[in-house]
C-alpha cells in the first residue's frame, strides 16, 4: 500500500540521478526491495539457456541488475528514456572516477548466485564482464508503441524491467499501455522478467515525489496474460521498512512470450 497519497508528483524534468543513487543505493547497502529483486532475477535467470542478447529496458542511472545478466547473454543493450540516466549509465562503463560504486551489489549478486564469500577479484571480474557485454546505451520510450523503433519488435529473447512502467505514470490505463509496448520487445518465446513498486502512487525521492500507477499482483498477471505470455510467476515481498519511500510491498514476476 501506498504511503504517499494526495501528494504532489514531480514530472522527470526535476529528476536528479544523483540523489536517486544516493538515497536507493547509497552507503554500501543493499536496500530490501533491491535484495529481493536480485534474488528473483538471480533465481528466474538460472531457469534459462544462455541467450545471444538480452536488454534491460528503463535501466534508471544503474547497473547492478544487469551485473546477474552478463553470465547469461553475449551481448546486453541498456535503455532508458532520460539522457542523465543514460550519462550516468555510461560514466559507470568508461570506468569514469566519477560514476557511482556498484561493487556492493556486485557482492550481493555473487552471493545470491552461490558464492559465500566473494572476493574483490571476483567482484572486479563480474564488473569486467559486464561492461564486456554491454554494447549499447539507448533511448527507449515506453509510451511508444515501438519502444526502440520498429526494428527491434519481437527482437530480444530476454527482457528484463525494472521499476519502469508503474514509475512512467499515475494512471493504471497508462501503465497497461506501457506494459503492453515493452512486452512488444519480447520475441516469441523469449523471456520476460519484472520488478514493480507494489500499490504505491508515487515514490520520494529526497523532498519529491515521482509518480507510480498504483499497481499490484493481479494487475501484473493480467498484464501479462493480456500480452500473450505463459509460464507466469508472479510473487510479493512486503518490505514494511520502505513506507516513507512510498510502498511497502514490491511484485516480481517471469513470464514466456508465447509463440504464434
Amino acid at each position: 500500500m501506498s504511503t504517499l497519497t494526495n501528494t504532489p508528483v514531480s514530472d522527470y524534468s526535476q529528476w536528479q540521478p544523483e540523489e536517486y543513487l544516493r538515497e536507493y543505493y547509497g552507503g554500501g547497502e543493499v536496500l530490501p526491495d533491491e535484495h529481493f529483486a536480485m534474488e528473483f532475477l538471480v533465481e528466474a535467470l538460472k531457469r534459462l539457456a544462455d541467450v545471444p542478447i538480452a536488454l534491460e529496458f528503463g535501466c534508471g542511472p544503474t547497473i547492478h541488475h544487469a551485473l546477474a545478466m552478463a553470465p547469461v547473454t553475449n551481448e546486453i543493450h541498456l535503455a532508458d528514456f532520460l539522457e542523465s540516466n543514460r550519462v550516468e549509465v555510461g560514466k559507470w562503463l568508461g570506468s569514469d572516477p566519477a560514476a557511482f560504486n556498484w561493487k556492493h551489489f556486485g557482492k550481493e549478486t555473487l552471493e545470491l548466485e552461490g558464492n559465500p564469500n566473494p572476493t574483490d577479484e571476483q567482484i572486479a571480474e563480474r564488473e569486467a564482464l559486464l561492461r564486456a557485454r554491454v554494447t549499447k546505451v539507448k533511448f527507449g520510450d515506453a509510451f511508444n508503441t515501438n519502444p526502440l523503433g520498429i526494428d527491434k519488435r519481437e527482437y530480444y529473447p530476454l527482457v528484463a524491467s525494472h521499476y519502469c512502467a508503474e514509475a512512467c505514470t499515475t494512471d493504471k490505463g497508462e501503465w497497461r499501455d506501457c506494459m503492453t509496448n515493452i512486452s512488444s520487445l519480447v520475441e516469441p518465446g523469449g523471456t520476460l522478467i519484472l520488478s514493480v513498486c507494489g500499490a504505491a502512487n508515487a515514490y520520494a525521492v529526497g523532498d519529491r515525489n515521482f509518480p507510480c500507477a498504483g499497481v499490484d499482483e493481479v494487475d501484473v498477471l493480467s498484464s501479462l496474460r493480456d500480452n500473450g505470455f505463459t509460464d507466469i510467476d508472479v510473487r510479493v515481498r512486503q518490505v514494511p521498512s520502505q513506507t516513507e519511500q512510498g510502498f511497502s510491498s514490491v511484485v516480481f514476476a517471469s513470464a514466456v512470450k508465447g509463440r504464434r
